[in-house]
């Protein structure tokens, strides 16, 4: 039985006075949970699996409490296991996700959204009750591109056709039931590049062409059978940015911008790792105020927190967080203006760390001062982050991050122009996005609790400049916020619009 505390676990201290990180909901009272795949939905929702210790983990959604949604796999039984790499898609008003129901195996479903309505098996690739093990999701276009498994060809890249439901499969680099077992699934100028193991190759950097239905390998980074493992995949201002590894340099940072394949990095000067490989879907290289940032190596100081400057070509150790040590900062997330991760500073363990670009980095909360609360799932959604955290008293429970620099944001993303007029307001105001590209978005205007006053649907603007009007007349005096969205769900940009 784990020993409770006060009604919530708060920790504000000195350490960041604009910022609470506190424990939002105990969903195990007698063991761990484990929140995870922390998805956002529409308006203030966050989707996950837990498990509560008596369904085992199954699909949540937290809003202003967690909720259990469905027990797809009735009894103590869990519907999925922890794998970082699976995760969930929102598509429109569809969620989709791999898990299984006791009968299927690990196989592709989805839910509607609607808390009385059970998710349903759309894609089962292996019949029986073995599975596919279906993994790392992503949508490109109309449809969505996983890896899964049959005892035919192995583990290859499948795609579901999120209109009419269509499943196949797309490759079969290893021959026979052998696995290719693609990861790091990435769009990249119309293609879907990723990692895949070929039986010449080794596990090289592909792409899949959907028009043309064919796969290439892009580049053999690693010459022979043994591969060079990219992973870290972003795309950054026209090129896709990764980490590979090869004997004469380690793991050290490449991008490719379509034709041409360039190194960049050797962090440590030899053939050691320079960058910290992680494990497959956790985020390993960040992008922030022009900058990648990354867990880096010089042979001397461990892995510490270090930058690439894409202008100069210059790779520079950023602080040595853990000076007696590795502090392996990862699971970079933007919130707030800031870059979050877990780290360890040799003293207080991994627990949640903060930087700005420009101040020495600031452990933001210790969560578990007893030992580590390995802070990770980190969620961006609305003005909060959310993320699963540890700690003795709790166990492994679903924590939230407030910072009122996120009241107005704007998704490092999105590229467009937003402005509110006239704000303050009377009656209406306009919401101007002005963009060079045509943008899919919705959005949501709350109160500060998060009530929604008014919200639409995603529907596409053109590009140029798109007036939305906003009817604020019969709302009470305050402030509210807006909230743009995309197709995904993902928040784009937000603000505050002042009624008198």
């Amino acid at each position: 039985m784990k020993i409770r505390l006060l009604s919530t676990i708060l920790l504000s201290g000195s350490l960041f006075a604009s910022a609470q990180t506190r424990m939002i909901a105990d969903i195990n009272p007698n063991g761990d949970s484990y929140p995870m795949w922390l998805t956002g939905y529409y308006g203030n929702r966050v989707l996950f699996f837990a498990d509560n210790g008596t369904n085992g983990s199954e699909l949540m959604a937290y809003d202003t409490s967690a909720k259990l949604i469905y027990d797809l796999n009735p009894g103590l039984a869990s519907s999925v296991s922890w794998y970082n790499n699976k995760k969930m898609i929102v598509h429109g008003k569809n969620v989709y996700f791999p898990a299984d129901n006791g009968n299927t195996g690990t196989e592709l479903f989805m839910w509607n959204g609607v808390d009385t309505v059970a998710p349903t098996l759309v894609a089962e690739i292996y019949p029986g009750n073995s599975g596919s093990d279906i993994n790392e999701m992503y949508v490109m276009g109309d449809r969505l591109y996983f890896g899964a498994y049959n005892n035919i060809n192995g583990n290859e890249l499948w795609s579901y056709n999120l209109t009419d439901g269509y499943t196949q499969r797309l490759t079969d680099l290893m021959p026979g039931n052998s696995s290719s077992a693609p990861s790091n699934l990435i769009a990249f100028k119309d293609k879907l590049y990723f990692s895949a193991t070929g039986s010449t190759t080794g596990t090289e950097l592909y792409a899949y062409n959907p028009v043309s239905n064919t796969t290439t390998l892009v580049a053999d980074i690693y010459a022979g059978i043994n591969g060079s493992g990219p992973q870290g995949m972003t795309v950054i201002n026209g090129k896709l940015y990764f980490t590979a590894y090869t004997p004469s340099f380690g793991r050290e940072l490449y991008s490719f911008d379509g034709t041409n394949l360039m190194r960049h990095t050797n962090v440590d000067n030899s053939s050691g790792d320079g960058i910290m490989a992680v494990n497959y879907g956790d985020v390993q290289l960040m992008w922030y105020k022009n900058k990648i940032y990354f867990a880096g190596n010089d042979g001397t100081s461990g892995y510490q927190l270090w930058q690439f400057n894409p202008i100069n070509g210059v790779a520079s150790k950023v602080y040595d967080i853990n000076p007696s040590g590795s502090s392996s900062p990862q699971y970079f997330n933007y919130y707030a203006g800031k870059m979050f991760f877990s780290a360890d500073d040799g003293t207080s363990g991994v627990e949640l760390w903060s930087y700005d670009g420009s101040t020495t980095p600031k452990m933001v909360a210790d969560i578990d001062p007893n030992q580590s609360s390995y802070p990770v799932n980190f969620l961006t959604w609305g003005t909060k982050m959310y993320f699963n955290a540890y700690n003795s008293a709790t166990g492994t429970e679903l924590y939230q991050l407030a910072d009122s620099a996120a009241l107005t944001v704007k998704n490092i993303r999105f590229d467009a122009q937003v402005k509110v007029f006239p704000n303050p307001t009377a009656g209406t105001t306009t919401i101007q996005i002005s963009s060079n590209n045509d943008l899919q978005l919705g959005y949501v205007v709350t109160d500060m609790t998060g009530r929604v006053i008014v919200r639409s649907d995603v529907k596409t603007y053109v590009a140029g400049t798109n007036n939305v009007t906003v009817d604020m007349t019969n709302m009470a005096a305050g402030i509210y916020q807006y909230r743009l969205f995309d197709a995904a769900g993902v928040m784009m940009s937000s603000g505050n619009i002042q009624k008198q």
